[in-house]
């Protein structure tokens, strides 16, 4: 890859420029009371050297934890569930429900042109969250060259839990975007390195290596360790090595989470922490689906507690909208990244590969053994403040499931699992990709088709089964030519 001439002053007045913003960021996303070691963040940061010492350095650590909290599940509108459960089956969008005056989201309906100037309808939300994940790219690896070089005695797990966010950032691109993602770096003490796109297999591979580093790196760390372990396996999933998937997450416990945390209050003077359940939860902004287009899961009428809702009033065009019981209004419940449910779950599918272990029995421990509560405590559904609250006890346990017989059913059983088990979490984006990829499903076999719900049936599904690259790309990357392709 060629680098810009870091020899042309404009260049490192840009470079300085993209760096200090990336910092900003960070720090003011970061609570003081949340860095490591209770080490203050700098007072000024318009001067990328001021991060040039221990405590910079671990302010940056910090930031690039909260600007993944952000990208991830954050308060902005522009975060990856939100997207990743839009574009998919698990949530649509309450504003253009039934609305006959409401131009239906572009996300929800599956129509994204790739936009040939910045700032187009059909560019925004892709550009948006495209930003909020390369940006952990950019900070992640600011953050591993500043503790290297000015806090050299922090624990290595520091630095691999770094890797580990570069891991699924690129993993959580790979899944939403269309193969043809550019991989270019702000690299430590020099320029930004351009990328031309690299393929989905390819961001993958690349994922994946992050994750090996994270894990090579985090030895005195179980709790990074499973992350990388996690990721690497969803990775893995994604490049269709079902048996290399199971042995990374081989060591990873039943009972292992790791959550990303949101306050449900705005913290004054810095980046609200409030996760993507806000916006869920405002009036007519987006409602749980329900077997959404025909062709989506039944989330609410199956009655599952894993895809519990509550009903959060009509859209503007009168149809009734859901939310989902596992998020508080205020927005303040944590998500999980990666856990020991997750772990099986790659288990249980790579089992259906020939991988070792009996698939089935693997999704019944997970539903019967006890480890996983699954059952909310009997509440008045007429009293909706009650059915959130901390640790939702109840009797834990589902039925167990047969074998469906065919191999077929066994697929669609084994992503169901993974539907309720992970909802909302940003993987069903991701899974509905690799029911194409993979298993030779159809897209309109297993992404919402026919008509819209809108008044008059006059707005139909698209065919986009991902998000184009933002035109801000094609303009910054002189290397990127454009999606290689839009399929899976």
């Amino acid at each position: 890859m060629a680098k810009i001439d870091r020899r042309r002053p404009d260049v490192r007045r840009v470079r300085n420029g993209v760096l200090t913003a990336l910092l900003i960021g960070a720090a003011a996303a970061c609570s003081p009371d949340r860095v490591v070691g209770g080490v203050p963040l700098p007072s000024n940061l318009s001067d990328p050297a001021a991060m040039g010492s221990r405590s910079g350095a671990l302010a940056v650590y910090n930031g690039t934890l909260a600007q993944f909290r952000d990208a991830f599940g954050g308060f902005n509108g522009t975060s990856f569930i939100e997207a990743a459960g839009e574009l998919s089956d698990e949530l649509q969008n309450g504003t253009a429900l039934g609305a006959t005056s409401v131009t239906p989201n572009i996300v929800d309906v599956r129509v994204l042109p790739e936009a040939e100037e910045p700032n187009a309808q059909s560019d925004a939300v892709p550009a948006a969250v495209y930003s909020e994940l390369q940006r952990v790219r950019g900070q992640a690896r600011q953050g591993v060259g500043l503790l290297r070089d000015y806090a050299p005695d922090v624990s290595h797990a520091l630095l691999g839990h770094l890797y580990a966010l570069m891991g699924y950032s690129e993993v959580m691109l790979a899944e939403l975007y269309c193969s043809g993602i550019p991989l270019s770096t702000l690299d430590y003490n020099g320029d930004y390195t351009l990328a031309p796109g690299s393929s989905t297999a390819e961001v993958l591979t690349h994922a994946r290596a992050l994750f090996d580093t994270a894990l090579a790196l985090s030895a005195d760390s179980a709790r990074i360790l499973h992350l990388a372990r996690v990721g690497k396996g969803r990775a893995l999933l994604g490049l269709g090595d079902f048996a290399g998937a199971a042995a990374a997450v081989a060591d990873v416990p039943d009972g292992y989470r790791y959550e990303v945390t949101y306050s449900g209050t705005t913290e004054t003077g810095l980046a609200d922490p409030r996760n993507f359940a806000t916006v869920l939860f405002g009036r007519w902004a987006f409602s749980v689906s329900d077997v959404e287009g025909g062709t989506g899961l039944d989330y609410i009428s199956s009655g599952d507690p894993r895809t519990a809702v509550v009903p959060a009033g009509k859209s503007t065009g009168g149809i009734s909208l859901f939310s989902p019981v596992k998020y508080a209004p205020d927005g303040g419940t944590p998500i999980v990244l990666a856990d020991g449910v997750e772990a099986r779950l790659i288990e249980a599918e790579a089992a259906l590969h020939g991988a070792g272990g009996n698939w089935l029995a693997i999704l019944n421990a997970l539903r019967t053994d006890g480890t996983f509560d699954t059952q909310p405590d009997p509440v008045d559904a007429t009293k909706v403040d009650t059915l959130w609250h901390a640790g939702s006890g109840g009797v834990a346990g589902l039925a167990p499931l047969s074998d469906p017989g065919t191999d077929s059913a066994r697929v669609d059983l084994v992503f169901r699992e993974r539907a309720f088990w992970l909802f909302l979490t940003g993987h069903r984006q991701g899974d509905l990709r690799r029911l194409i990829r993979q298993y030779g499903r159809q897209p309109d076999d297993v992404y919402p088709v026919g008509p819209y719900p809108a008044a008059g049936g006059t707005v139909y599904y698209g065919t986009d089964v991902t998000m184009p690259i933002p035109a801000t790309e094609r303009i910054a990357n002189s290397k990127f030519t454009g999606c290689i392709n839009r399929d899976a």
